[in-house]
């Protein structure tokens, strides 16, 4: 089911990348004449808009109750002169309860993350077309456990934790004021997830060995996820 869903998203996410550069190859003669003077883009201020689609670590208790459905990540960011860039935004993901493997199919709902980040980074543009951006973010998250059985509750549970993200992504220019990205990261949360904090029965639950759980989770109390997508980012201002 997850490759099916990581196969949609790279297949709606290369032809959203792709548009672009079969418009360019459409060029009249004229159009081929302002692109003689299409200059690299060189960032100063720019907004960006990353859409994805998270995916619960492989082996893992979070992985085998939760499924990812959105990750969406809008921000600022300050490019200096040696390519190095500093920025902040919000953050927002949904994990869905996967209703099929759990011990109580009848638990419906999911966990919902908002939050804020700080980004560092590093983005260089190799040709006029092609850049690439290696950056991190650093933030914290208001998780809020939606389920059914915590509906019965006095308030919903909830948590607030450190998040980090390193990612990369790979940039295409769509003119000179705007570029499309494919976007490769992985998140992490200072929490190590339990299902009863989704108001399982603790009794029911099957616990996975220490060889079973990822690395991150075991070590250092992380709930991790990659997320794969694809941004969109518009330059309000170039050196």
């Amino acid at each position: 089911m997850v490759k099916f869903r990581l196969l949609y998203i790279l297949f709606i996410g290369t032809l959203l990348l792709s548009f672009p550069s079969m418009c360019f190859a459409q060029d009249t003669e004229e159009d081929e004449e302002d692109a003689e003077s299409y200059a690299r883009i060189k960032p100063h201020h720019s907004v960006s808009m990353e859409v994805g689609l998270p995916v619960g670590m492989r082996n893992s208790t979070f992985s085998g109750y939760m499924q990812g459905i959105v990750n969406i990540s809008p921000y600022y960011h300050y490019s200096f002169k040696n390519k190095f860039t500093a920025g902040a935004g919000i953050n927002y993901n949904y994990f869905w309860i996967n209703h099929v493997l759990t011990s109580d199919p009848k638990n419906l709902g999911g966990i919902h993350a908002l939050g804020g980040y700080l980004r560092f980074g590093y983005e260089s543009f190799h040709t006029d077309r092609y850049g690439v951006d290696f950056n991190v973010k650093i933030g914290k998250s208001h998780l809020i456990f939606d389920s059914d059985n915590n509906h019965k509750l006095p308030s919903l549970p909830t948590l607030n934790v450190y998040t980090v993200e390193p990612s990369i992504g790979f940039v295409i220019t769509a003119d000179d004021q705007s570029s499309y990205r494919w976007v490769l990261g992985y998140g992490m949360q200072k929490y190590t997830f339990a299902p009863t904090l989704l108001g399982f029965d603790a009794s029911s639950i099957h616990s996975n060995s220490s060889e079973n759980v990822n690395l991150f989770s075991r070590i250092a109390g992380y709930t991790s996820y990659l997320t794969i997508g694809f941004g969109y980012t518009y330059y309000i201002k170039q050196r």
